[in-house]
Protein backbone atom coordinates (compact mmCIF):
# COMPACT_ATOMS: atom_id res chain seq x y z
CA UNK A 1 0.00 0.00 0.00
CA UNK A 2 1.63 3.62 -1.09
CA UNK A 3 2.57 4.88 2.14
CA UNK A 4 0.60 7.81 2.14
CA UNK A 5 -2.86 6.17 1.86
CA UNK A 6 -1.49 3.82 4.81
CA UNK A 7 -0.70 7.21 7.05
CA UNK A 8 -4.64 8.63 5.96
CA UNK A 9 -5.92 6.25 6.72
CA UNK A 10 -4.44 5.63 9.67
CA UNK A 11 -4.81 8.83 10.92
CA UNK A 12 -8.67 9.02 10.16
CA UNK A 13 -9.95 6.13 11.04
CA UNK A 14 -7.60 4.32 13.79
CA UNK A 15 -6.54 7.08 16.05
CA UNK A 16 -9.33 7.89 18.27
CA UNK A 17 -10.04 11.92 18.58
CA UNK A 18 -7.13 12.49 15.62
CA UNK A 19 -7.18 15.89 14.74
CA UNK A 20 -8.51 15.16 11.29
CA UNK A 21 -11.94 14.24 12.62
CA UNK A 22 -11.96 17.75 14.51
CA UNK A 23 -13.60 20.99 13.06
CA UNK A 24 -14.92 19.72 9.63
CA UNK A 25 -16.29 22.53 7.21
CA UNK A 26 -20.54 22.56 7.85
CA UNK A 27 -20.74 21.14 4.01
CA UNK A 28 -19.09 17.88 5.28
CA UNK A 29 -22.22 17.31 7.61
CA UNK A 30 -24.57 17.11 4.07
CA UNK A 31 -24.95 15.38 1.22
CA UNK A 32 -22.17 16.37 -1.44
CA UNK A 33 -23.31 18.23 -4.10
CA UNK A 34 -23.49 16.31 -7.26
CA UNK A 35 -20.51 15.55 -9.16
CA UNK A 36 -19.33 17.20 -12.30
CA UNK A 37 -21.49 16.07 -15.58
CA UNK A 38 -17.82 15.80 -17.60
CA UNK A 39 -15.32 16.10 -15.05
CA UNK A 40 -11.36 16.03 -16.59
CA UNK A 41 -8.69 14.02 -15.93
CA UNK A 42 -4.36 14.73 -17.11
CA UNK A 43 -2.69 10.65 -16.93
CA UNK A 44 0.59 10.41 -15.46
CA UNK A 45 2.97 7.71 -14.71
CA UNK A 46 5.05 7.43 -11.58
CA UNK A 47 8.59 5.26 -11.46
CA UNK A 48 10.03 5.47 -15.47
CA UNK A 49 11.70 3.27 -16.57
CA UNK A 50 11.52 0.65 -13.74
CA UNK A 51 8.37 0.50 -11.66
CA UNK A 52 7.59 -2.61 -9.64
CA UNK A 53 9.63 -5.98 -10.46
CA UNK A 54 9.62 -7.90 -13.94
CA UNK A 55 7.66 -10.98 -15.05
CA UNK A 56 9.98 -13.30 -16.41
CA UNK A 57 10.10 -12.87 -19.97
CA UNK A 58 9.35 -9.36 -19.78
CA UNK A 59 11.34 -6.19 -20.73
CA UNK A 60 10.94 -2.82 -19.47
CA UNK A 61 10.87 -1.85 -23.58
CA UNK A 62 7.61 -4.18 -24.28
CA UNK A 63 5.66 -2.15 -20.95
CA UNK A 64 6.87 1.42 -21.99
CA UNK A 65 6.03 0.24 -25.34
CA UNK A 66 2.43 -1.22 -24.98
CA UNK A 67 1.62 1.95 -22.07
CA UNK A 68 2.47 4.47 -25.16
CA UNK A 69 0.58 2.72 -27.69
CA UNK A 70 -2.17 2.52 -25.76
CA UNK A 71 -2.23 6.16 -25.08
CA UNK A 72 -1.79 7.00 -28.61
CA UNK A 73 -4.48 5.41 -29.97
CA UNK A 74 -6.73 6.65 -27.50
CA UNK A 75 -4.94 10.46 -28.96
CA UNK A 76 -3.57 11.17 -25.33
CA UNK A 77 -0.10 12.45 -27.16
CA UNK A 78 2.27 14.36 -24.47
CA UNK A 79 1.00 12.21 -21.15
CA UNK A 80 3.91 12.77 -19.01
CA UNK A 81 6.21 10.12 -17.20
CA UNK A 82 8.08 10.74 -13.58
CA UNK A 83 11.66 9.28 -14.13
CA UNK A 84 13.96 8.05 -11.30
CA UNK A 85 17.64 8.05 -13.42
CA UNK A 86 18.94 5.20 -11.22
CA UNK A 87 17.53 2.55 -13.48
CA UNK A 88 19.45 4.31 -16.62
CA UNK A 89 22.62 3.20 -15.05
CA UNK A 90 24.39 0.60 -17.56
CA UNK A 91 20.80 -1.17 -18.46
CA UNK A 92 20.16 -1.16 -22.22
CA UNK A 93 16.84 -2.43 -21.36
CA UNK A 94 15.74 0.43 -19.32
CA UNK A 95 17.35 2.68 -21.69
CA UNK A 96 15.49 1.71 -24.43
CA UNK A 97 12.04 1.76 -22.55
CA UNK A 98 12.52 5.43 -21.89
CA UNK A 99 13.92 6.13 -25.42
CA UNK A 100 10.48 4.34 -27.04
CA UNK A 101 8.33 6.32 -24.60
CA UNK A 102 9.60 9.68 -25.68
CA UNK A 103 9.47 8.23 -28.96
CA UNK A 104 6.27 7.22 -29.38
CA UNK A 105 5.09 11.20 -27.77
CA UNK A 106 5.32 10.83 -24.27
CA UNK A 107 7.24 13.13 -22.40
CA UNK A 108 9.42 12.73 -19.24
CA UNK A 109 9.61 14.19 -15.97
CA UNK A 110 11.93 15.09 -13.06
CA UNK A 111 11.22 12.01 -9.98
CA UNK A 112 13.94 12.40 -8.28
CA UNK A 113 17.14 10.45 -9.26
CA UNK A 114 16.28 7.54 -6.73
CA UNK A 115 13.04 7.91 -5.44
CA UNK A 116 14.31 8.90 -1.46
CA UNK A 117 11.39 10.24 0.74
CA UNK A 118 11.28 14.24 2.18
CA UNK A 119 10.30 12.74 4.89
CA UNK A 120 13.58 10.65 5.35
CA UNK A 121 16.16 13.43 4.02
CA UNK A 122 17.57 17.17 4.98
CA UNK A 123 15.74 19.11 2.27
CA UNK A 124 19.52 20.13 0.68
CA UNK A 125 19.92 16.10 0.04
CA UNK A 126 16.53 15.93 -1.35
CA UNK A 127 17.31 19.19 -3.41
CA UNK A 128 20.56 17.06 -4.61
CA UNK A 129 18.58 14.27 -6.00
CA UNK A 130 16.34 16.59 -8.21
CA UNK A 131 19.53 17.86 -9.66
CA UNK A 132 21.16 13.63 -10.12
CA UNK A 133 17.79 13.29 -12.36
CA UNK A 134 18.11 16.45 -14.45
CA UNK A 135 21.25 15.17 -16.81
CA UNK A 136 19.23 11.92 -17.86
CA UNK A 137 16.12 14.00 -18.61
CA UNK A 138 18.22 16.68 -20.88
CA UNK A 139 19.67 13.75 -22.59
CA UNK A 140 16.44 11.55 -22.93
CA UNK A 141 13.59 14.69 -23.33
CA UNK A 142 13.91 15.24 -27.23
CA UNK A 143 13.74 18.70 -26.55
CA UNK A 144 10.36 18.39 -24.66
CA UNK A 145 9.80 20.36 -21.79
CA UNK A 146 11.02 18.33 -18.06
CA UNK A 147 10.49 20.79 -15.40
CA UNK A 148 7.55 19.09 -13.76
CA UNK A 149 8.49 17.73 -10.87
CA UNK A 150 6.45 14.81 -8.38
CA UNK A 151 7.25 13.97 -4.89
CA UNK A 152 8.14 10.37 -4.07
CA UNK A 153 5.06 8.61 -2.32
CA UNK A 154 3.38 12.38 -2.46
CA UNK A 155 5.22 13.05 0.42
CA UNK A 156 5.99 16.88 0.13
CA UNK A 157 7.54 17.24 3.74
CA UNK A 158 6.80 17.12 7.19
CA UNK A 159 8.21 20.18 8.45
CA UNK A 160 6.99 23.59 6.75
CA UNK A 161 10.26 24.75 6.76
CA UNK A 162 11.39 21.95 5.13
CA UNK A 163 8.69 22.01 2.70
CA UNK A 164 9.32 25.50 1.74
CA UNK A 165 13.34 24.95 0.95
CA UNK A 166 12.17 22.81 -1.49
CA UNK A 167 9.53 24.58 -3.15
CA UNK A 168 11.68 27.22 -2.95
CA UNK A 169 14.46 25.46 -5.14
CA UNK A 170 11.61 24.17 -7.54
CA UNK A 171 10.53 27.19 -7.78
CA UNK A 172 14.41 28.82 -8.88
CA UNK A 173 15.03 26.29 -11.28
CA UNK A 174 12.27 26.68 -13.49
CA UNK A 175 9.83 23.87 -12.21
CA UNK A 176 6.56 23.20 -11.88
CA UNK A 177 5.42 20.37 -8.97
CA UNK A 178 2.53 17.83 -10.80
CA UNK A 179 0.10 17.47 -8.34
CA UNK A 180 -1.82 14.30 -7.91
CA UNK A 181 -5.60 14.12 -7.01
CA UNK A 182 -7.04 10.64 -7.95
CA UNK A 183 -5.04 7.44 -7.80
CA UNK A 184 -6.39 3.99 -8.19
CA UNK A 185 -3.22 2.33 -6.19
CA UNK A 186 -2.18 0.56 -9.54
CA UNK A 187 1.14 -0.11 -8.38
CA UNK A 188 -0.48 -2.21 -5.18
CA UNK A 189 -1.63 -5.43 -7.54
CA UNK A 190 1.61 -5.46 -9.39
CA UNK A 191 3.70 -7.84 -7.30
CA UNK A 192 0.44 -10.36 -7.13
CA UNK A 193 -0.03 -9.89 -10.48
CA UNK A 194 3.69 -11.06 -11.24
CA UNK A 195 2.89 -14.05 -8.71
CA UNK A 196 -0.12 -15.31 -10.70
CA UNK A 197 1.78 -15.48 -13.85
CA UNK A 198 4.52 -17.09 -12.62
CA UNK A 199 1.73 -19.83 -11.44
CA UNK A 200 -0.61 -19.67 -14.33
CA UNK A 201 -3.30 -19.17 -11.94
CA UNK A 202 -5.89 -18.24 -14.53
CA UNK A 203 -8.16 -17.76 -11.28
CA UNK A 204 -6.15 -15.31 -9.45
CA UNK A 205 -5.36 -12.63 -12.79
CA UNK A 206 -8.86 -12.74 -13.38
CA UNK A 207 -9.75 -11.77 -9.53
CA UNK A 208 -6.84 -8.83 -9.41
CA UNK A 209 -8.23 -7.94 -12.83
CA UNK A 210 -11.98 -7.60 -11.68
CA UNK A 211 -10.59 -6.13 -7.82
CA UNK A 212 -8.31 -3.30 -9.50
CA UNK A 213 -11.48 -2.29 -11.79
CA UNK A 214 -13.63 -2.37 -8.29
CA UNK A 215 -11.32 -0.75 -6.39
CA UNK A 216 -10.40 2.22 -9.19
CA UNK A 217 -14.27 2.78 -9.31
CA UNK A 218 -14.34 3.36 -5.70
CA UNK A 219 -10.89 5.64 -5.46
CA UNK A 220 -11.79 7.79 -8.28
CA UNK A 221 -15.40 8.18 -6.68
CA UNK A 222 -13.49 9.09 -3.34
CA UNK A 223 -10.93 11.43 -5.01
CA UNK A 224 -13.87 13.63 -6.75
CA UNK A 225 -15.53 13.68 -3.16
CA UNK A 226 -12.54 14.84 -1.32
CA UNK A 227 -12.37 18.17 -3.86
CA UNK A 228 -15.35 19.09 -3.03
CA UNK A 229 -14.62 18.95 0.46
CA UNK A 230 -11.26 20.62 0.19
CA UNK A 231 -12.18 23.28 -2.19
CA UNK A 232 -15.71 23.47 -2.03
CA UNK A 233 -15.87 22.35 -5.97
CA UNK A 234 -14.42 19.80 -8.13
CA UNK A 235 -11.36 20.81 -10.10
CA UNK A 236 -9.84 19.50 -13.26
CA UNK A 237 -7.75 16.05 -12.52
CA UNK A 238 -4.07 14.78 -12.09
CA UNK A 239 -4.38 10.69 -11.99
CA UNK A 240 -1.10 9.00 -10.75
CA UNK A 241 -0.56 5.73 -12.44
CA UNK A 242 2.79 3.52 -12.44
CA UNK A 243 4.73 1.85 -15.30
CA UNK A 244 3.90 -2.06 -14.32
CA UNK A 245 3.39 -4.51 -16.20
CA UNK A 246 -0.07 -4.91 -14.62
CA UNK A 247 -1.31 -1.27 -15.23
CA UNK A 248 -0.16 -1.85 -18.83
CA UNK A 249 -2.70 -4.88 -18.86
CA UNK A 250 -5.15 -2.86 -17.26
CA UNK A 251 -4.84 0.33 -19.16
CA UNK A 252 -7.77 -0.16 -21.81
CA UNK A 253 -10.34 -1.28 -19.77
CA UNK A 254 -9.48 1.95 -16.94
CA UNK A 255 -9.64 4.36 -20.42
CA UNK A 256 -12.81 2.82 -20.53
CA UNK A 257 -14.20 3.12 -17.04
CA UNK A 258 -12.77 6.46 -17.56
CA UNK A 259 -15.06 7.39 -20.51
CA UNK A 260 -17.98 5.58 -18.95
CA UNK A 261 -17.82 8.29 -16.10
CA UNK A 262 -17.83 11.06 -18.48
CA UNK A 263 -13.80 11.96 -18.43
CA UNK A 264 -12.50 14.26 -20.92
CA UNK A 265 -8.56 14.08 -21.27
CA UNK A 266 -6.46 16.61 -21.14
CA UNK A 267 -2.48 17.55 -20.56
CA UNK A 268 -1.24 17.96 -17.80
CA UNK A 269 -0.50 21.23 -18.71
CA UNK A 270 -3.83 21.99 -19.28
CA UNK A 271 -5.10 20.74 -15.62
CA UNK A 272 -2.63 22.20 -13.46
CA UNK A 273 -3.26 25.58 -14.97
CA UNK A 274 -6.46 26.01 -12.97
CA UNK A 275 -5.92 28.48 -10.44
CA UNK A 276 -6.87 25.80 -7.73
CA UNK A 277 -3.19 24.54 -8.24
CA UNK A 278 -1.62 27.80 -7.13
CA UNK A 279 -2.86 27.10 -3.68
CA UNK A 280 -0.63 26.37 -1.15
CA UNK A 281 -1.92 24.31 2.53
CA UNK A 282 1.30 26.20 4.10
CA UNK A 283 1.75 22.91 6.20
CA UNK A 284 4.31 20.47 7.29
CA UNK A 285 2.57 16.99 7.09
CA UNK A 286 4.68 13.85 7.96
CA UNK A 287 2.02 11.54 5.29
CA UNK A 288 1.75 13.69 2.57
CA UNK A 289 -1.10 12.69 0.13
CA UNK A 290 -3.00 13.60 -2.92
CA UNK A 291 -3.57 17.69 -3.65
CA UNK A 292 -7.41 17.63 -1.94
CA UNK A 293 -5.80 15.47 0.65
CA UNK A 294 -3.01 17.83 1.61
CA UNK A 295 -5.93 20.68 2.28
CA UNK A 296 -8.04 18.22 3.95
CA UNK A 297 -5.09 17.13 6.40
CA UNK A 298 -3.94 20.52 7.26
CA UNK A 299 -7.56 21.99 8.02
CA UNK A 300 -8.70 18.72 10.05
CA UNK A 301 -11.80 18.05 7.74
CA UNK A 302 -13.27 14.93 7.76
CA UNK A 303 -12.88 12.18 5.06
CA UNK A 304 -15.89 10.63 3.34
CA UNK A 305 -16.67 6.82 4.11
CA UNK A 306 -15.03 4.96 1.35
CA UNK A 307 -14.13 0.98 0.84
CA UNK A 308 -10.56 0.38 1.44
CA UNK A 309 -8.97 -1.46 -1.28
CA UNK A 310 -8.58 -5.36 -0.37
CA UNK A 311 -5.10 -5.56 1.38
CA UNK A 312 -5.19 -8.77 2.76
CA UNK A 313 -6.73 -10.47 -0.29
CA UNK A 314 -3.67 -9.13 -2.15
CA UNK A 315 -1.33 -10.05 0.15
CA UNK A 316 -2.72 -13.57 -0.02
CA UNK A 317 -3.67 -14.00 -3.95
CA UNK A 318 -1.34 -16.75 -5.80
CA UNK A 319 1.00 -17.59 -2.59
Amino acid sequence: MCRWLFSCVLTCFLIPGAAVLAAPLSHSHHPLPHLRRHPTVALTFDDLPAAGGLPEGVTRVEILTRLAQELRAEHLKGVYGFVNAVDLDDDPDTQGALHDWVGLGMNIGNHTWSHPSLNDVTAQAFEHEIALDEPDLRQYAAGRDWHWFRYPYLEEGDTLAKRDDVRGWLHDHGYRIAEGTLTTQDDDWSDPYNRCLAKKDAAGIAWLKQSYLENAANFIQLGREEEQIAFGHEIPNVMLLHATDFTALMLPDLLHLLHQEGFRFQSLAKVESNPAYRLDPHAGLPGGGTFPNLFMNSRHLQYPPFQPEPAGQLDAVCR
